[in-house]
């Protein structure tokens, strides 16, 4: 009585795959090379147990001549105790010689092109479903798969919108809207048309923020909050915006690309929490 682990094919989302893998459904979720832990169903429950505390899983499935019979968990093996003892017919014997096949719940099977949020309520409540067929298990997706993978995606759009919200905020406190105007009207009047110009930093690009901040007329009001040198602090916001504009034309960042998004980010919070407490002290 042994567990096993099946290879789950990864699905091509590269470049050069099907078109649909663009979308985001399940085989986008599904872990690339998951291994599948499956336990026939006359493993004892005290064995299954230790599998899952050894893979820090939650639920495994259970096959039995090949065909998946359902799930194997702590919830499962819970309810089946506790159902054993308002019958009353536990004993000693009975649960160390309980098997896994005695302490089942049901299975939901899915699609690898079903949409992910149509089983969010299901995940919600039974914490994982398996995709594929009873005599076909392709793999399992948990609550944390859906997760990490909405995160992978997200992340980086909320950093940038953290950066920017940020750097508007930093900006509000170094100038009024009166003052912003100024600056806008002296640094941007050769890229808009007078009608055009904008004037409040909600109508502004980042790369307006860019020109503003790292115009050296403007410096003296906005080194006050940022700090470092004009040089230093343009090119940072540069190398921001570059980044902001591969984001949002949805070429996936790399990890040295996450990475400095991160920086920028805490670099952003960081001259954020000096301002504000200057500020307080009356520094600003």
């Amino acid at each position: 009585m042994s567990s096993t682990k099946s290879p789950v094919p990864a699905s091509s989302n590269q470049a050069g795959g099907s078109i649909t893998d663009l979308f985001h459904r399940l085989n986008r979720v599904l872990p690339e090379g998951q291994q599948v832990l499956t336990v026939p169903g006359e493993m004892l429950a005290s064995e299954a147990l230790k599998l899952l505390r050894q893979h820090h899983y939650s639920q495994v499935p259970v096959i039995v001549a090949g065909e998946v019979l359902g799930l194997f968990s702590h919830r499962s093996f819970s309810e089946a105790i506790l159902a054993s003892v308002v019958s009353k017919a536990s004993s000693k014997f009975a649960l160390e010689n309980l098997t896994v096949e005695e302490c089942l719940e049901n299975v939901e099977f899915v699609r690898i092109t079903d949409e992910f949020e149509s089983w969010f309520d299901w995940l919600d409540s039974h914490n994982a479903v398996l995709v594929g067929e009873a005599h076909r298990l392709q793999g399992i997706v948990t609550p944390m798969d859906v997760l990490r993978y909405l995160y992978e995606v997200a992340s980086p759009f909320v950093l940038v919108a953290e950066i920017e919200l940020g750097l508007r905020a930093l900006m509000r406190l170094a100038v009024t809207d009166g003052k912003l105007a100024d600056c806008a009207k002296t640094s941007l009047s050769t890229a808009y048309a007078a009608e055009k110009l904008p004037i409040a930093l909600e109508q502004m690009t980042f790369h307006d923020y860019v020109q503003i901040i790292g115009d050296g007329r403007h410096w003296p009001l906005f080194e006050p909050v940022f700090r470092g040198t004009r040089e230093r602090t343009r090119t940072k916001l540069e190398e921001m915006n570059d980044l902001r504009n591969d984001v949002f034309h949805f070429r996936k960042p790399s990890v040295e690309d996450h990475e400095r998004l991160a920086a920028f980010r805490d670099w952003v919070l960081t001259r954020a929490r000096a301002a504000e407490a200057r500020a307080k002290d009356g520094a600003v």
